[in-house]
């Protein structure tokens, strides 16, 4: 019986986190990161800020611009 606990003795490590290896964790926190990463806006870039301007207008500011127009007629006449 010494001798095997002598063996275990001589074998006996304290704990450590860094002797657990999750690979479930592992692969579970590298697709976060990848996902935090699709989430991320991308920066604009510069063909965006080169484009010429195009005729697309906002319909309720035309709208506005109409009723504000026919309101001031209305007043002037």
């Amino acid at each position: 019986m010494p001798l095997v606990q002598q063996l275990i003795k001589k074998k006996t490590k304290r704990w450590s986190p860094d002797m657990v290896s999750d690979p479930i964790q592992e692969s579970l926190l590298k697709l976060i990161e990848e996902k935090k990463k699709a989430l991320k806006p991308k920066k604009k870039t510069a063909k965006l800020k080169d484009a010429p301007a195009s005729n697309v207008i906002n319909i309720m500011d035309a709208l506005r611009e109409s009723v504000a127009d026919e309101l001031k007629s209305r007043k002037s006449g």
